[in-house]
């Protein structure tokens, strides 16, 4: 029997992959001005959803990783960087991953109260 359950498993990797699509899009931010960068997203929601469907062992090992974002309209520099869509990307983001954090925080105080342990 695991001491954690499924959806606290998917809160933790839901973390990690909001944590690194934070520095994806702060790496677009950062380059909004490199000709010929080509921005970076981490489709988090994604692959967890997929990993889901087959099962807890699938969610521990689903791989959370950086891509090019394939549909990004290209300036005539070859920049494909929106810096007003960027900003709004990474405050959404931000919400995102401090409302993860606050329900997974909670979830985790429950079992310190379940055990007796303050």
């Amino acid at each position: 029997m695991n001491l954690f359950d499924t959806t606290q498993l998917v809160l933790e990797r839901a973390m990690s992959g909001a944590t690194l699509r934070h520095s994806a899009l702060a790496a677009n931010l950062a380059n909004a001005n490199t000709p010929g960068y080509r921005p970076i997203d981490v489709d988090f929601h994604g692959v967890l959803r997929d990993a889901l469907e087959r099962g807890p062992a699938a969610v521990e090992r689903a791989p959370l990783a950086p891509a090019v974002q394939s549909t990004a309209i290209m300036r005539a520099d070859g920049n494909g960087v929106d810096v007003d869509v960027t900003a709004a990307e990474i405050a959404e983001n931000g919400l995102e991953l401090s409302a993860i954090t606050k329900v997974a925080g909670a979830r985790l105080d429950i079992l310190r109260l379940a055990i007796g342990v303050r």
